[in-house]
């Protein structure tokens, strides 16, 4: 078992998902396995976990989609679960599926959606969503509405992952919104590109209004 930890976390490390989705194929508790590192989000090897689940789970759904909808089933029971943290980054992991899997878990978006109340999940949720969005933005198009408000949240890392999730869906009405928090020099750490840096939320923001003025150009 400490064999196989380390061997995922060196093709973690690596950002070779293309390995883990192997072994992944083969052998089911990989994801379980994977899941256990996704819980620390200030270590970039757990993002790295969050992308490989995604990616390992397009490969597993070609030839067994029933295994990935109860992978999902599984995460969805973790996250409405009393236990403390365990799901604390189910919503990004989500996200990822649904990401990687569009077709056969669209259903779920609107799942990953309604737990944006939930203070723990809300910074996770706007993330899934903004990472869905340009995969399929009519998934989660219509939760465009629930996101505006988190643009005033207290929480730095929900208004720069709010403002992220705008910007991605392609929400040209929030522009004035999004330009209001562009002199907000509250601190966010950001995973992008493969690494968790630390940033801004009027970078994101900033980000955020370019992407859309290029949409309207």
């Amino acid at each position: 078992m400490l064999a196989v930890k380390k061997k995922l976390a060196e093709f973690l490390v690596s950002g070779n998902y293309d390995e883990i989705s192997r072994l992944a194929l083969d052998d089911q508790k990989i994801i379980s396995r994977l899941i256990s590192l996704t819980y620390d989000k200030d270590r970039a090897l757990s993002w790295h976990a969050m992308e490989a689940i995604g990616v390992a789970t397009k490969e597993i759904a070609k030839k067994d989609p029933d295994t990935v909808r109860n992978i999902v089933g599984r995460l969805l029971w973790m996250i409405r679960d009393e236990s403390g943290g365990i799901g604390w980054s189910v919503p990004e992991i989500l996200g990822e599926i649904v990401l990687n899997n569009p077709g056969l878990c669209a259903d779920i978006a609107p799942v990953i959606v309604s737990f944006h109340e939930e203070l723990m999940l809300t910074s996770g949720v706007m993330r899934a969503i903004g990472r869905i969005g340009p995969i399929n933005n009519e998934t989660v198009g219509y939760a465009i509405p629930n996101i505006l408000p988190y643009l005033k949240s207290e929480d730095s890392t929900v208004r720069g992952n709010a403002a992220f999730a705008l910007g991605q869906l392609g929400a040209i009405g929030a522009i004035v919104s999004l330009k209001q928090l562009l002199d907000d020099k509250s601190k966010v750490r950001f995973y992008k590109g493969r690494e968790l840096k630390e940033t801004t939320v009027g970078d994101l923001a900033r980000e955020a209004v370019e992407k859309l003025n290029a949409v309207k150009a």
